[in-house]
């Protein structure tokens, strides 16, 4: 298990989230009907990294002021939660609602398992929290930065005092480095036509406009590790036409890619190389770019991709997970990029009659495991067997 790996996940009263919980593994794939709650479960977990890093005003401002955010059946005056547990830690942050929108000071309490005390206890609507242990220092007064979860300025703390619980320290880890991809979202136009705005980074943005100049990175740090040849690797056995990778510097700010093909005379210019190729080395970009652990969300990567490339997908997510250490959690609808993994790994995602949210995982649904014997998973999907769409 990884260090910093997240153990379960528990939210409440988000959309469509009533009230779920799930165990996670180094790989979660959640599948089922459109609207039922996939997306909403990712997009929790990057709610609530948005808010540690910056603020919960600009965070749900983000989101519509969190207009929508709190599930219609809830109860007047209910609570948005979110609950994160790692191997040392216990964290829930509640999020107060008040004409429709998200109250800017968040309720937070968080505990560590061994030995079992609270760490962080703060009210929702507080600018204020407690910290356990540092009671000399007088830190229960109002947070330097109260629009924001407390558990920075804790770990301020720990580091000024090396007192404390430092397990906390793997939970920050973990949430600052949630990296979470929604492959609609990517600025596919701004690659193919001005390129990218060179930089130093490894971390592919959200809208993933600073591919180009993070693969020119990889590309120079070849001899120090395998990222690069992985990336290429991958692309190589995904489109056996494609050869290499080409990345330069096309004005002072810019970097600019093109294709090698076995079939094409001349490179292959960004502007001209299909969607499927573009969202692969997207997706394979973000699954290797990073060299600290990472919590990575994809949302629909198998968008464009032929199946042989699904399969590829699905070989370097495992590579990711079993090799690099990442933690990978993703949405899709793909029977076929979901038949690639085992069923352990699969999380059938419903809407019950009262319109919630309901998770069962595939290995635990008693009526289809003889038919697992003899299926894919993805063909018992297909065939509405599992988290069906339809009525019938």
């Amino acid at each position: 298990m990884l260090q910093n790996q997240l153990i379960s996940l528990t939210v409440k009263n988000f959309r469509s989230l009533a009230n779920v919980s799930i165990n996670t593994d180094c790989l979660t794939v959640l599948f089922g009907p459109n609207g039922a709650g996939k997306s909403a479960f990712l997009e929790a977990l990057w709610f609530v990294r948005d808010c540690g890093i910056r603020g919960v005003d600009i965070a749900s401002s983000d989101r519509g002021h969190g207009i929508g955010l709190l599930w219609e059946g809830a109860d007047d005056g209910a609570l948005i939660s979110i609950g994160i547990e790692t191997q040392a830690t216990i964290y829930e942050i509640r999020f107060g609602y008040s004409s429709g929108r998200i109250e800017t000071f968040v309720g937070e309490k968080l505990s560590s398992k061994t030995p079992e005390k609270v760490l962080i206890n703060r009210k929702v609507g507080s600018d204020k929290a407690i910290f356990q242990g540092f009671q000399a220092l007088k830190p229960n007064g109002k947070l330097i930065e109260p629009e924001k979860p407390s558990l920075a300025r804790y770990i301020d703390f720990l580091n000024m005092t090396g007192v404390g619980t430092h397990e906390v320290t793997g939970l920050d880890k973990l949430l600052r480095g949630i990296r979470y991809y929604h492959t609609r979202s990517a600025n596919f136009y701004k690659l193919r036509t001005l390129g990218s705005e060179s930089s130093y980074e490894t971390r592919l943005s959200g809208r993933c406009e600073n591919l180009w100049s993070i693969l020119r990175n990889l590309r120079d740090k070849q001899v120090l590790d395998t990222r690069y040849d992985t990336i290429i690797g991958f692309m190589k056995e995904s489109f056996p036409s494609f050869k290499a990778l080409v990345t330069e510097q096309t004005g002072l700010n810019s970097v600019y890619a093109s294709f090698i093909d076995k079939y094409r005379h001349k490179p292959i210019q960004a502007s001209g190389i299909s969607d499927g190729q573009l969202q692969m080395l997207i997706q394979l970009t973000a699954l290797f770019s990073e060299e600290d652990n990472s919590l990575i969300l994809l949302d629909e990567p198998d968008l464009s991709l032929h199946p042989w490339a699904l399969s590829v997908l699905a070989k370097a997510i495992e590579t990711a997970t079993k090799e690099f250490h990442k933690q990978v959690v993703i949405a899709t609808h793909s029977p076929v990029l979901m038949s690639q993994f085992e069923p352990e790994y699969l999380l059938a995602v419903e809407l019950d009659d009262s319109g919630q949210t309901v998770m069962k995982r595939v290995s635990e649904i008693e009526d289809i495991q003889d038919l697992l014997e003899d299926y894919a998973t993805g063909s018992l999907y297909m065939a509405e067997m599992i988290a069906p769409q339809s009525e019938n």
